[in-house]
């Protein structure tokens, strides 16, 4: 049994236990406290401390762009593919901190320049004064300053894959196609860094190129080095239409390939069965031919119809060739308004120009009082008027 005065000793003993283990737990708790450990005013976690974010430090990311005084890259440095910088990152407007590298690049900056970048950066500044390697096209050639002969400037040639190549062809001289045969003439002061005009010269029924070569109906004199001249052999001296179609075409693969001539400068010229031999090929291959020009032409069928061409014609009154069977078709087919030219003076010749021909395509038709010829004279002249006309139409284009 418990007396009464040993609970009260032991109620006071409980009383004085309980309250020490107060006090005990009191002296623990982790309150924050100024200049403690945990995150109060002045502990680990202070400003300048090494905190995420801390103002100065190396944080990643850092808020609000890149940190001044960090490792960022310099204005002009290797930043990871700014424009003109070298690096595998495109970076879009360059990489803009100041004084390391960043990645992923930074938005914004300024870009390097003088470099190279493969693929470019976007929206960056194009490095200046470095190389492009060629799209597989031809060398550069002049095609910018006028001709010698101070016809129209070349400033839109189209150069032929034979620019800057030496040339294999025989100069002044036939050389060989298969079978078939041409007469090709260079100017004297030919290069093959130019791209030069080029004008088929088209021999009549029963002929040969040295009929036409080597002045080419006076054109190579006045084309004063600036025009390529070839005259190819009709076989047995009489042109085909379906052979001689594919015979010029293999010509022409074959010249502008191993010479520099200017592809959208090619030109024809021919007489009687060569001068419809030219109809033929103008039509047959359109688009091939700059211009044309048809001496008193026939003996080989008219085209029915052609997509429009520049076209030079002539005809003597003492032969069997009018306006109608000559100009009118090349007329009618370029848009022009077709009227009846008037007669030359006897002895004389005269020259008109077809009106509101579709631009590029201009028709001129030269009537003469004389015989089936390319050359004709004037009464009491001693030299033909015919190169002074035929020469200022080509040489337009």
């Amino acid at each position: 049994m418990i007396r009464s005065g040993s609970i009260q000793t032991l109620v006071a003993a409980l009383v004085l236990l309980g309250s020490a283990c107060s006090s005990d737990n009191n002296s623990s708790v982790t309150t924050p406290a100024t200049g403690g450990t945990t995150v109060k005013t002045g502990g680990t976690t202070a400003t300048g401390g090494t905190t995420p974010v801390a103002t100065g430090g190396n944080a990643t990311p850092n808020t609000g762009g890149a940190a001044t005084g960090g490792t960022k890259p310099s204005t002009g440095g290797a930043a990871p593919l700014a424009t003109g910088g070298n690096g595998p990152v495109v970076t879009t407007g360059g990489n803009a901190q100041t004084g390391g590298s960043v990645t992923p690049p930074a938005t914004g900056g300024v870009p390097a320049t003088g470099g190279t970048s493969t693929p470019p950066a976007t929206g960056g500044v194009t490095s200046t004064g470095g190389s492009q390697p060629r799209d597989g096209g031809p060398p550069t050639v002049d095609a910018t300053s006028p001709a010698s002969d101070g016809s129209t400037p070349s400033g839109d040639a189209v150069p032929s894959a034979g620019c800057g190549k030496a040339s294999a062809l025989k100069n002044n001289g036939y050389n060989t196609l298969g079978s078939r045969q041409y007469y090709l003439r260079l100017p004297a002061t030919y290069d093959n860094n130019h791209a030069h005009r080029l004008i088929l010269s088209l021999h009549g029924a029963t002929g040969k190129g040295t009929d036409v070569a080597p002045g080419f109906w006076g054109l190579y004199a006045l084309a004063n080095n600036s025009t390529i001249f070839i005259a190819p052999d009709a076989v047995g001296g009489l042109w085909s239409a379906a052979s001689d179609t594919t015979f010029v075409s293999d010509i022409l693969k074959a010249v502008e390939a191993d010479l520099c001539i200017d592809t959208s400068r090619v030109m024809l010229e021919g007489f009687s069965q060569g001068a419809a031999m030219s109809w033929t090929l103008a039509c047959s291959l359109p688009k091939t031919f700059r211009a044309v020009v048809g001496h008193s032409g026939g003996g080989v069928a008219n085209p029915s119809s052609c997509q429009p061409v520049a076209y030079f014609g002539s005809g003597g009154l003492q032969e069997n060739v009018t306006q109608t069977t000559q100009s009118d078709q090349f007329a009618k087919w370029n848009g022009c308004t077709i009227e009846t030219f008037a007669k030359p003076a006897t002895g004389s010749h005269a020259c008109y120009d077809y009106k509101g021909c579709s631009a590029g395509h201009p028709v001129r038709w030269c009537p003469y009082d004389g015989p089936h010829t390319p050359s004709p004279n004037d009464s009491g002249k001693s030299s033909s008027w015919m190169p002074s006309e035929t020469w200022p139409f080509l040489s337009q284009f």
